[in-house]
């Protein structure tokens, strides 16, 4: 399935990385997060437009159909597969509280925001 429009593709593990990379690997999370909208005072400085939003995640499991982390966290797919289970793939976690971002996999099921980037 194709999330993206045509001309923008979803971001795979490399270009995730990249962005951590260029964005200062420890402190990606703070500049990449809007400088608004984050719970507990955990806005960011939005250096590079990225303005990553506390959109949360939908549950897939026991509680399909809910949200959570709204105002805590944003989860956004990764194009790369996860290694060893096709039903599953990458992602990449902004938290209110830490200043990095992080990376875990889930079922393809599961209710997380996309980012597009441009071909």
């Amino acid at each position: 399935m194709k999330v993206c429009p045509q001309s923008w593709h979803l971001p795979n593990n490399a270009e995730w990385d990249a962005l951590k990379a260029a964005a200062d690997r420890d402190l990606a999370g703070v500049k990449l997060k809007a400088k608004s909208g984050w719970n507990n005072n955990g806005n960011g400085t939005d250096d590079y437009g990225f303005s990553a939003l506390p959109g949360g995640y939908g549950n897939d499991g026991d509680t399909k159909g809910t949200f959570g982390g709204v105002g805590d966290g944003a989860s956004y797919w990764s194009a790369s597969e996860h290694e060893h289970r096709s039903y599953g793939a990458h992602y990449r976690v902004f938290n209110w509280n830490r200043k990095d971002f992080l990376w875990f996999s889930n079922y393809k099921s599961a209710l997380l925001s996309v980012r597009c980037v441009k071909d």
